[in-house]
């Protein structure tokens, strides 16, 4: 990280070395987990584990809960845990996948590499939280995203 960040000037140098001394402080990437399969055996996995579509989505909550719901209402429906997982990942996949296509480039735009980056991320971020620019988007931006209703069937499960 020190090569990343160590000529971001200010409060950078102070910043890394802080992080050096401190023994709770833990980064990884930003990632999209893309599994073949939810479920090996008996065991199956829900959210993050399964799923996780990244922080640029804003989504990760509601597929852990809907794929928890999902996952908990085809364990009831069938006898068979294996039918079970067959049927809840056939339901997921679909509403999995549409949260997961995200535009090109997504996940390296929002967390720049270089000072350059930064500097015109900030840019960016300014001029689109901009009272200009939410009010554009009020008027033009309404239907931009299917409701979550429409994105997946929800089962009523008895």
């Amino acid at each position: 990280m020190k090569d990343k960040f160590g000529d971001a000037g200010w409060q950078a140098p102070r910043i890394l070395k802080a992080l050096d001394q401190s023994k709770d402080v833990y980064f990884d990437r930003i990632s999209q987990v893309k599994a073949p399969r939810w479920s090996n055996g008996r065991c199956a996995m829900v959210g993050d584990a399964a799923y996780c579509p990244t922080p640029m989505s804003g989504m990760g909550a509601s597929l852990s809960i809907v794929g928890a719901y999902i996952l908990a209402g085809e364990l009831g429906r069938h006898k068979n845990h294996q039918d079970a997982f067959e049927a809840y990942e056939k339901l997921m996949r679909p509403f999995v996948e549409d949260i997961q296509n995200l535009p090109p480039g997504v996940p390296w735009v929002a967390h720049p590499k270089t000072k350059l980056g930064i500097t015109l991320f900030n840019a960016a971020l300014g001029i689109a939280s901009s009272r200009l620019v939410k009010n554009i988007s009020k008027i033009f931006g309404g239907n931009a995203k299917k409701d979550l209703k429409e994105r997946v069937k929800l089962p009523n499960y008895k």
